[in-house]
């Protein structure tokens, strides 16, 4: 059971709860409610493992970004090496070479921000749930608070 059904079975034990008379107060079993508390406590450290999976992977995708520009940079100067003769041809080579590597970086880059932006969208999503997370939490245990 994952951890938003958690959540829920706490709200479902909350709203069938039997309520006292003249008041928003009810009456919840306290072992029930720590019990699926205790399992969302069980819980999180596999949302923890997931981010800590996606990082791995991020920085995966960057060095293979790298190790890609890198290989396309060292075959453009491989090139260029055989290209130094001095007359027009050897100048076209030059500059075919050079608009070669640029674009061989600007794809290295693009490459590097893509990850970097997908990075963020997985870690941005994964923070704001274990957000509402422990939002709730806190509400459900003022509620168990209040009660006492």
């Amino acid at each position: 059971m994952d951890i938003l059904n958690l959540l829920e079975r706490i709200e479902d034990i909350i709203e069938e709860a039997s309520k006292f008379p003249l008041s928003n107060k009810v009456m919840i079993d306290k072992e029930e409610i720590l019990e699926v508390i205790n399992e969302i406590r069980l819980k999180l450290p596999d949302e923890i493992n997931r981010a800590s999976w996606v990082a791995k992977e991020r920085q995966r995708i960057l060095n293979e970004a790298q190790s890609e520009a890198d290989e396309l940079i060292e075959k453009v100067k491989e090139q260029q090496k055989y290209l130094v003769e001095e007359n027009e041809i050897s100048r076209q080579a030059q500059k075919y070479a050079k608009q070669l590597i640029e674009e061989a970086e600007r794809k290295a880059n693009d490459m590097k921000i893509g990850a970097y932006n997908y990075s963020d969208e997985i870690l941005s999503k994964l923070q704001e749930k274990i957000r509402e997370i422990n939002g709730i939490i806190e509400q459900n245990r003022e509620v168990l608070k209040n009660m006492e």
